[in-house]
């Protein structure tokens, strides 16, 4: 009888030592414990992240205003989406905004897609390009804008001023139905909407001194249909909001101040790193603060910087927004123009 009381007494023992040396393998080779940072701690490191970058250090206006932000399925992990305006390297009249979004996990920041668009010029009107831009790079047969300032500017028997930046000087002549010129005075900053030509010959000294003529002798001239020079009400202002920046899509609105639903004329292009890869004019309908204009980037590279410029105007063609957005997914981008 001890002989058969003997066994089950052994195979217990067994099966204790077993399962006591199962439990020390799971403490020392099972998973890892967490860092367990709060929210709180997270988004304080996600803030530190924002201002020790460098473009916040050497360019911020304002303070990192937190947008958004979200609980993430993994234990102990967050995304906090700040927002700054700083002025912008390569025009420092220009104020751009910078949207953040960090990603923090148990502690650490893993992830940050940067994103950058510009918001306002200060002091000046906004266009395509300068006189000076325009007549080292002559641009004929399209509708273009120019922006300077007008000197000698004759309103009889037909309008016609010259218009001026950086040193150069552009001869500019209306069409009989252009809108605008019995606005504009000597001095005023304006934006020309017109058609340069090339068939103006020199009619003093004075004008080739200017260099502005052309191998043939001939001065170009703009054709204008529409000066520009009022300030825009409040419910013809633009406003930008990115409101998508990964891997999938870079997502921009451009949100009308006019509640009415309107139609608006959109110029765009799309760069991905230095090279276009869309340009378009179209004309978007039924566009309000609910149903914004939408521009769109898909198969985002991870590491590529995107350039998104647009330029909207009325029916009638007065320019509201001449915007310029920076995104990129994976690598820092604020700081690029």
């Amino acid at each position: 009888m001890k002989k058969y009381l003997l066994l089950p007494a052994i195979l217990m023992i067994i099966c204790i030592v077993t399962a006591f040396s199962g439990c020390t393998e799971s403490g020392e080779n099972g998973p890892a414990e967490f860092n367990e940072t709060s929210e709180e701690e997270s988004q304080q490191i996600a803030e530190a992240y924002v201002k020790n970058l460098d473009s916040y250090i050497e360019y911020h206006l304002t303070e990192p205003v937190l947008l958004e932000s979200m609980t993430l399925r993994s234990p102990y992990s967050w995304q906090f989406v700040y927002e700054f305006d700083l002025v912008s390297e390569k025009d420092p009249e220009v104020i751009d905004t910078a949207t953040i979004t960090v990603t923090v996990i148990e502690g650490e920041v893993v992830d940050a897609v940067h994103a950058q668009g510009s918001r306002y010029k200060l002091g000046m009107p906004t266009g395509s390009m300068g006189v000076d831009s325009l007549l080292k790079k002559p641009f004929y047969g399209a509708e273009i804008f120019v922006y300077g300032t007008v000197s000698d500017l004759e309103k009889e028997p037909a309008a016609s001023f010259k218009l001026n930046w950086e040193g150069a000087v552009l001869d500019v002549e209306t069409v009989v139905a252009a809108s605008g010129i019995e606005d504009i005075e000597n001095g005023d900053w304006v934006i020309v909407t017109g058609e340069l030509k090339a068939g103006k010959e020199n009619k003093s000294e004075k004008e080739s001194e200017n260099g502005n003529e052309t191998q043939d002798g001939k001065t170009p001239f703009l054709l204008a249909k529409m000066v520009q020079t009022e300030d825009l009400s409040e419910d013809e202002i633009f406003s930008s909001e990115m409101v998508q920046v990964n891997e999938e899509a870079i997502v921009v609105h451009e949100i009308p101040g006019n509640a009415a639903t309107q139609s608006y004329r959109v110029r765009y292009e799309i760069w991905e790193d230095d090279l276009k890869v869309a340009a378009a004019e179209e004309i978007f309908e039924n566009i309000s603060p609910e149903n914004p204009i939408e521009l769109r980037v898909d198969d985002v590279k991870v590491g590529s910087t995107y350039t998104i410029r647009v330029l909207i105007r009325n029916m009638e063609g007065k320019i509201l927004s001449d915007a310029e957005h920076v995104g990129g997914f994976g690598e820092e981008k604020v700081g690029q123009d």
